[in-house]
């Protein structure tokens, strides 16, 4: 099995500047089935995925009311057997998860081999009228629909 690298994990096209809402930003796809839309999604599942509370036995999109997916519900995985307990349960605070990410970024250094010119993107942005957000707490949250 290969890893993913995080080499240039924040990189966009120059006219959708950031993987994060509100936007306009460029969509992100992460793990294997692209179940996580951005880096802060990405850094916050495996920050509370264990939470007890955050736990929830649902499939994806079926989240009890009153819950956000990939917010405060985790839906049950889809192969229990291949978890890996090491992270899931951090303590982050969402301040700890945003650095995270803006180091996340610094990994970022424009090599764009084999794809020479990125200005040749020619998809579009997503902007803030495609996610809600909701702040629980001190967590500021977003739900990308």
């Amino acid at each position: 099995m290969q890893v993913s690298s995080a080499r240039n994990v924040a990189m966009t096209p120059p006219r959708c500047p950031t993987t994060e809402a509100p936007g306009p930003y460029f969509q992100k796809e992460f793990f294997h089935n692209g179940y996580i839309k951005s880096l802060k999604q990405l850094v916050h599942f495996y920050n509370t995925r264990d939470v007890k509370e955050f736990a929830f036995d649902v499939t994806s999109g079926h989240c009890p009311a009153g819950t956000i997916e990939k917010v405060n519900c985790w839906p049950k995985p889809e192969v229990p057997n291949n978890i890996d307990m090491t992270t899931g349960n951090l303590g982050l605070t969402d301040q700890e998860e945003d650095q995270i990410v803006k180091f996340l970024e610094t990994l970022t250094d424009g090599f764009t081999r084999p794809y020479p010119n990125r200005d040749t993107f020619t998809g579009s942005c997503t902007t803030d009228s495609a996610t809600s957000a909701l702040r629980i707490g001190g967590l500021r949250c977003l739900s990308l629909s």
